[in-house]
């Protein structure tokens, strides 16, 4: 969908642009989309979060393109908006909703106030005003999928925990009332209660979008509760056959958790019956792929039957969808054949690009997508011409960010640095967080050794503390004590994955208080979670990043990369890498870094992320150039193995007791 939607909107945006330009009538335009939402069904306005049509649902995006498309209309409506004299609950409802999308958060809150005074009995409106004062006021930080944390809405957590408890009293064991609560206990990191709430509400309403969103949260890095998470994907996708993200959670949850391939591959064949166009010819070819592919044992000669059987449906014009194929590629790589799963990623990429074109409609979710399979595919020049300059004018300071994000990327993709450094300082001074004034002390202008947990045999340890600052992977004092030798004998900085965050905020937390550490860093997506599982507020030896690299087309960087792309930021003298062979070697961490269930693939195994949520040839890719721009130096066994090419690399890994 997200290719008809992005042209479409790009039509809304230039139409209403057009039109705004005669006297008087952007404030016409801006009033018209709001009193549109009296032709949606009444039902609508009285729900938190109402049943939709996926009709109903293009209709709320129209709305909220075509009302920020239109901004001076917008503020000039809120301008001529006296709250106080409107006596229409659900006119106020509907005008909440169109300024929380132009991130208006305080008259929204004055609008969903208003409209409680006017309907104290009324269990959605206390719900309505719950979740404004989860959006309260501008001065808060959010998340974005391009750009990292950004400016968003701060919340009153506490005001809204009342307001939901008002709704629950009027409203009784309503599902709504008790998904929001779930909703809110969730984020404010009583994760197992929120979880709870969610799971009763979406017994009462078995709603594909609730189930949806219940499973990212089970799914989320911190929480982890991947079995739960499957459980609700598959339901989701049950109600909504025709829904990539339904099945693309159940491929991410399944393959992370007890890897039952038959179980994911008929969720795939319910998501190819969702499509009826060629259905009969792409059935045919999914029964003669099922026996290889759900094979409890996939050895060479199976998966050379399945990457035939792919490429020559392919020349007959036969193609599973996206999603499905995307399951191929997983249970390859699992099975130790990397470069076959590589090969039919790379073909999925092709299709990406042959889909979505290259006219984003000042959609830079659009544009982000088709960047990274350029990346992926090698195509770096070719992704930065569609970047820089930047291609359209963005209408919000969010969307600049974005793009210049993306450009950043691209370039320092393309192998020049210099513009993503720029970037980070730029948006550093704009919007300081917590911890990055001592981070920069650290780094800026000195000599950084970052530090794998790889098992080679280089004894490096010396050469590793001459460096002005120690970077390590999830610091353990007894671990590089015992490895000295190799591993050196200081850290200054540790970093912890997502999925680490209790290990974090115990391991971490008293090495940073016993002044063994100066800096603990989490990842960008952990910033809820570590306030949850601090008390609350970020001690001052914790910084949470600020972004990732945002053109990986699966998944993200792995943790010594993303952690290169992190401290390079701050602008170092020279970044030396040391014990990191990107899992080449003889095993893929030294002994005692990790259980011993946690260094092989195989159920609930950590080291599923590497395939699951990763791209091992992106990230290889990704750290040769970074090399060849002088700013990073490897050692011992890293630089043996980034001096390979691609091939070579994934031959080595498809070799290593990793697989066996």
């Amino acid at each position: 969908m997200l290719k008809p939607l992005v042209l479409a909107a790009d039509v809304g945006r230039r139409a209403v642009r057009t039109a705004a330009k005669a006297p008087g009538a952007d404030l016409a335009l801006a009033r018209a989309v709001v009193a549109a939402g009296r032709t949606v069904p009444a039902a609508r306005g009285d729900a938190l979060r109402p049943d939709r049509s996926r009709l109903g649902a293009l209709h709320e995006q129209a709305a909220d393109v075509l009302f920020a498309a239109n901004p001076d209309g917008a503020a000039r409506l809120l301008a001529a908006t006296d709250v106080a004299r409107i006596d229409d609950a659900a006119r106020l409802e509907r005008l909440a909703r169109r300024f929380l999308a132009v991130d208006e958060y305080e008259a929204a809150l004055r609008m969903r106030r208003r409209a409680v005074d006017l309907q104290p009995e009324n269990p959605v409106r206390w719900g309505a005003l719950a979740a404004s004062l989860r959006r309260s006021a501008a001065g808060g930080l959010v998340r974005d999928s391009v750009a990292g944390l950004v400016e968003g809405p701060v919340a009153e957590e506490e005001a809204a925990r009342r307001a939901l408890a008002r709704a629950v009293e009027l409203a009784g064991d309503d599902p709504e009332i008790r998904f929001e609560l779930g909703c809110l206990t969730f984020d404010q990191g009583r994760t197992e209660d929120g979880l709870d709430h969610l799971q009763a509400a979406v017994a009462r309403r078995p709603d594909a979008r609730w189930l949806i969103e219940y499973a990212h949260r089970a799914r989320r890095p911190h929480v982890l509760q991947l079995d739960r998470a499957l459980d609700a994907y598959e339901q989701a996708l049950d109600r909504a056959p025709h829904s990539s993200v339904a099945l693309r959670g159940v491929i991410s949850a399944g393959a992370r958790a007890g890897q039952d391939w038959p179980r994911l591959w008929a969720a795939a064949m319910r998501y190819e019956a969702g499509l009826r166009r060629g259905l009969a010819r792409r059935q045919a070819l999914a029964a003669e792929l099922e026996p290889l592919v759900t094979a409890p044992q996939l050895d060479a000669e199976r998966a050379e039957t399945i990457m035939a059987l792919l490429f020559h449906a392919e020349t007959r014009g036969i193609r599973l969808r996206w999603a499905t194929t995307s399951l191929i590629v997983l249970r390859l790589q699992f099975a130790g054949r990397l470069r076959d799963g590589f090969a039919l990623r790379r073909r999925l990429a092709e299709r990406t690009l042959d889909w979505l074109g290259r006219s984003s409609g000042g959609h830079a979710g659009h544009r982000q997508k088709v960047l990274a399979a350029l990346v992926a595919l090698g195509r770096e020049e070719e992704a930065l011409e569609l970047i820089d300059p930047l291609p359209w004018e963005p209408d919000s300071r969010r969307g600049r960010r974005q793009l210049e994000k993306l450009r950043a990327d691209a370039q320092l993709a393309a192998g020049e640095p210099g513009p993503y450094l720029e970037y980070s300082s730029r948006v550093r001074s704009e919007v300081p967080l917590p911890g990055e004034e001592r981070m920069a002390a650290l780094v800026a202008g000195r000599r950084v050794a970052v530090v794998g947990p790889a098992q080679t045999d280089d004894q490096l340890g010396e050469l590793i503390d001459t460096y002005d600052v120690v970077v390590r992977t999830r610091f353990q004092a007894d671990f590089v004590a015992e490895n000295a030798a190799r591993l050196g004998s200081r850290t200054d900085i540790t970093y912890y994955a997502g999925r680490d965050q209790e290990l974090l905020a115990a391991e971490g937390a008293a090495a940073a208080e016993a002044g063994d550490l100066a800096l603990v860093v989490a990842r960008p997506l952990s910033m809820d979670a570590a306030r949850g599982l601090l008390g609350g507020e970020l001690p001052e030896w914790l910084r949470v990043a600020r972004h990732d690299f945002s053109l990986c087309y699966h998944g993200a960087l792995l943790g010594v990369p993303r952690i290169v792309y992190d401290v390079l930021q701050f602008d170092p003298a020279e970044i030396a890498l040391f014990h990191a062979d990107f899992y080449a070697g003889s095993q893929a961490y030294s002994a005692g870094y990790w259980e011993e269930q946690h260094i092989g693939f195989g159920p609930y195994s950590k080291m599923n992320d590497v395939i699951a949520s990763h791209d091992l040839a992106v990230d290889f890719r990704f750290m040769q150039a970074v090399a060849a721009t002088g700013r990073l130096t490897a050692h011992g066994a890293s630089a043996e193995v980034m001096a390979l090419d691609l091939d070579d690399y994934l031959e080595r890994v498809e070799a290593a007791p990793l697989f066996g």
